[in-house]
């Protein structure tokens, strides 16, 4: 694994989920409630905290009402 390179793809990926629900004016809170993920759990994907598993990033795109191919 390249860790540096793993990095740079979470770090991308949180910066797009912030921009994505930013633009679509939800909250942590709302995206929560309609993905079925806690806040926090958002919040650490968007600081890359935390790695998303597939199940995460479909969840997050069905709460965004977009498609998961639009998040990575």
């Amino acid at each position: 694994m390249n860790l540096k390179r793993d990095k740079r793809i979470l770090n991308a990926f949180g910066r797009n989920l912030r921009k994505i629900r930013h633009e679509k004016g939800i909250s942590q809170e709302e995206l929560e409630f309609e993905s079925g993920l806690s806040k926090n759990v958002v919040g650490n994907i968007e600081r890359v905290e935390a790695n998303p598993t597939l199940t995460t990033i479909k969840a997050l795109a069905k709460g965004l009402g977009i498609s998961p191919k639009d998040l990575v």
